[in-house]
């Protein structure tokens, strides 16, 4: 467990360094509403998300309201990525561990499903508000 949270330490410091990557990412509204270690965990947490799309100019966040109901996102978690000899290629994580898929319609069917769940997500700036108005309700 440790090991994980400290690759994922190590991943979010890949962020804010020289010549950081682009990142967008999808959050579900649920999970940031979701206590898990405390409100002021939480706040501290959803704060952190705020600070990094307002500073990180490669950072964008969106987050899908709890209003839209099921959507392709609540399937799992992923990421995309275009690596540095232009290969896209699909990271499902689980629970039990990830696995980089590069067969291309295994990644295009994931990219379809990406473009679904962008579809439902609000736009950089509603987002943001989002996440500032939930981080001020954990502070309560």
């Amino acid at each position: 467990m440790e090991r994980r949270a400290s690759a994922r330490l190590d991943r979010q410091a890949v962020l804010t360094g020289e010549n950081p990557p682009q990142l967008v990412a999808v959050l579900d509204e649920h999970v940031l509403r979701r206590p898990v270690g405390g409100p002021l965990v939480m706040h501290e947490q959803v704060r952190r998300l705020v600070k990094l799309a307002i500073e990180q100019p490669r950072v964008r966040l969106h987050v899908v309201p709890a209003s839209v109901g099921a959507y392709p996102g609540v399937a799992g978690a992923f990421v995309l990525a275009t690596l540095p000899n232009g290969e896209d290629v699909a990271y499902p994580d689980d629970q039990l561990k990830g696995q980089v898929i590069d067969h291309t319609e295994d990644v295009l069917a994931i990219r379809a499903s990406w473009e679904a769940i962008q579809g439902e997500a609000l736009p950089p700036q509603q987002s943001i508000e989002l996440l500032t108005e939930v981080a001020e309700s954990w502070r309560s």
